[in-house]
């Protein structure tokens, strides 16, 4: 279909344009270790919780049996200010008498992976060395773009099956998701059709997944986000208002080696020996409910769709554009 193959390239546009030379993604990630990778990587796991969390459901209403919406989200999760630095603790190994001494060296306003580009070299002296003995500094984003393909499929009985895929580029890493969920009219639940609701009221679950790849296609990133909302809508012909509250969480699993180096106690002044630790991680995201309010406009078979969506951090805007057959 051509309007696949417009939407197809408008994506892989979107997350392609103004590209720059830099270290990718993932082996930013793969450059700290566990006592750094929650502060560091934190804005990365709550603004993509967020956004695949966005634009799940836009109607309470369902569509009739095999009827459907078929087109792309655009999401723009914004980054909070306070999500640009934080504080860290980095070990310091140095070599007295032949022997490996461990310290603890707390640095402050460290880049996150979205702070400033600017990396953090871990002040040392004589022979000692910081693991890691610099910290990446971050891609500089005061706001995160996501767009995605996305189909609502109507069923029976009031209910529709929603679905979104796509692998992409994000940042030089190559990044897959998955996200499926079921939404209930609850207006057209058998039982509820007697009843004269001025509304429309719909209730939806999702499941969704993303994962993150290194340059050697292992995937050293892996999410899960699960999402409950209720979504209450007004149809107006072709003006349909929409709020919604939704209840969300997201675990994001970590697991790659960390390789850095030590002082060489068999060797002389300045050698060192390379050293790799498996690093297998759960950390949650910040972002656990959020507000919706929006408004979708129908013309004819197409479709247009905005909503706003207030968060406790990482607000979010989202646009829907493509077709739609009720």
């Amino acid at each position: 279909m051509k309007i696949t193959k417009y939407l197809v390239g408008f994506i892989t546009i979107t997350f392609l344009f103004a590209q720059e030379e830099y270290l990718p993604l993932a082996e930013r990630i793969k450059s700290v270790g566990e006592r750094l990778l929650e502060g560091y990587s934190q804005p990365l796991i709550t603004s993509f919780g967020t956004g695949v969390s966005t634009g799940l459901f836009t109607s309470a209403r369902s569509h009739k049996t095999l009827g459907f919406d078929l087109g792309v989200r655009v999401m723009y999760i914004q980054v909070p200010e306070f999500a640009r630095y934080f504080d860290g603790t980095v070990l310091v190994c140095s070599l007295a008498n032949d022997s490996l001494v461990y310290n603890s060296l707390k640095i402050d306003s460290i880049s996150t992976i979205f702070g400033p580009k600017n990396e953090t070299t871990v002040p040392v002296s004589g022979n000692a060395v910081g693991i890691p003995p610099f910290i990446p500094g971050g891609f500089n984003l005061s706001g995160v773009p996501l767009a995605l393909p996305h189909l609502n499929l109507g069923l029976f009985m009031g209910s529709e099956l929603m679905l979104r895929y796509l692998p992409f580029t994000f940042k030089g890493s190559r990044v897959s998701f998955l996200g499926y969920g079921i939404k209930q009219h609850i207006n057209g639940l058998p039982f509820m059709k007697s009843v004269p609701l001025p509304v429309d009221i719909g209730l939806g679950f999702a499941l969704q997944y993303f994962a993150i790849q290194d340059s050697l296609d292992y995937t050293i990133v892996s999410s899960q986000t699960w999402n409950l909302q209720l979504v209450i809508s007004k149809n107006l012909i072709a003006f349909e208002p929409m709020i919604g509250f939704g209840l969300e969480g997201t675990k994001v699993y970590f697991k790659y080696d960390f390789e850095y180096e030590i002082p060489d106690p068999a060797g002389g002044p300045g050698d060192r020996i390379k050293v790799k630790d498996k690093v297998d991680v759960e950390i949650t995201a910040q972002n656990n409910y959020r507000a919706i309010l929006g408004f979708t406009l129908r013309l004819g078979i197409f479709y247009l769709h905005y909503d706003y969506n207030l968060l406790t951090h990482y607000n979010t805007h989202d646009l829907g554009l493509g077709l739609t057959f009720r």
